[in-house]
């Protein structure tokens, strides 16, 4: 999905083929969206493990909530608000069986991050030091608020038009545009912290 626009007309004609009992037309919209959804989820909960157990989930409430919905609405938007909330649901039950809450990191994580900070950067990183760095951006992205996680995730890594985050955020463009950045300004604070460590 990252870096194209969702076709309204399209969805609309898969959409109203799957509220007449369509099977096929659901399927299509499943291959059409799935990656879409697989990203969310793995942004959001962090347990590659849960990725595909949680997407199915999305998609079985889009399902049963498809002939419900409202056919002249954008059905991109309304998709992603589904599999917003159900990652939000699971994070809360997610956090019931947990000591420390998505959004915190423990003591020996933050040791880590140091570490990683303080290693030498001047060569070219190893397949090793690029996979630690990309661990540690999501980790970074972890400490973020939900809402501004959310932001980030739609705008600067699914490449989501401004008009379309504010409908899947249900507030104005220019309120989305000011959630996104807040949510860039908050992540630059906290990435600007980790270099200070490895300055030091």
């Amino acid at each position: 999905m990252a870096g194209r626009e969702p076709s309204f007309e399209d969805d609309r004609e898969l959409v109203d083929r799957c509220q007449k009992g369509d099977e096929l037309a659901f399927e299509e919209l499943v291959r059409k969206y799935q990656q879409a959804v697989f990203n969310l989820v793995y942004h959001n909960m962090r347990y590659p493990n849960d990725i595909e157990d949680i997407s199915q989930k999305v998609f079985s409430k889009i399902y049963f909530s498809l002939p419900k919905f409202d056919n002249r609405r954008p059905f991109f938007p309304w998709l992603y608000r589904i599999a917003i909330n159900q990652c939000y649901d699971e994070l809360r039950r997610a956090r019931r069986r947990r000591v420390h809450t998505f959004t915190e990191l423990s003591l020996i994580e933050s040791d880590s991050i140091e570490k990683l900070m303080n290693e030498n950067t001047s060569q070219p990183p190893s397949d090793e030091e690029s996979k630690e760095m990309h661990a540690l951006l999501h980790k970074v992205l972890d400490q973020l608020p939900a809402p501004q996680r959310t932001a980030i995730l739609l705008r600067d890594i699914e490449s989501i038009a401004y008009d379309q985050v504010a409908e899947i955020l249900q507030c104005s463009e220019q309120a989305a545009r000011l959630k996104v950045f807040r949510a860039r300004a908050r992540l630059k604070e906290l990435m600007e912290k980790a270099l200070h460590r490895r300055g030091r």
